[in-house]
């Protein structure tokens, strides 16, 4: 597995190893009561504070095989919503995926706006 530590210490900068590892945002509070009015900050969320129901939007400008991680370390459900006219999953065009209290889900772009999710147990 690829660390950002294993590729500093291969000579990458900092920012780079990040880029591809993924960057992660901590501590954030899940405020998007509606499809598009809260987007992923960036590639790994870690939610520590959530209204029920509350939580992002997916990018549109995704490319094929992209993944974003949403952590969610609140008491309430975060729905994770699609770009608007797509789905994630078998879900319904525009319909959130809930993301359920001290659950992971990884989001995988397929390229055409639409996600798939992978939910832990």
């Amino acid at each position: 597995m690829t660390t950002t530590v294993n590729l500093m210490g291969s000579g990458s900068s900092g920012l780079n190893a990040e880029a591809i590892t993924g960057i992660i945002s901590l501590a954030q509070t899940a405020s998007g009561s509606a499809q598009g009015s809260q987007t992923m900050p960036t590639d790994i969320v870690v939610y520590s504070t959530s209204t029920a129901s509350y939580g992002p939007t997916l990018s549109s400008t995704a490319q094929s095989g992209d993944s974003f991680i949403v952590i969610n370390n609140t008491a309430n459900s975060i729905n994770v919503w699609p770009p608007v006219g797509y789905k994630i999953g078998t879900g319904s065009t525009d319909a959130a995926k809930a993301v359920g209290a001290g659950k992971v889900c990884t989001f995988y772009a397929l390229g055409d706006g639409n996600y798939a999710a992978l939910l832990s147990a």
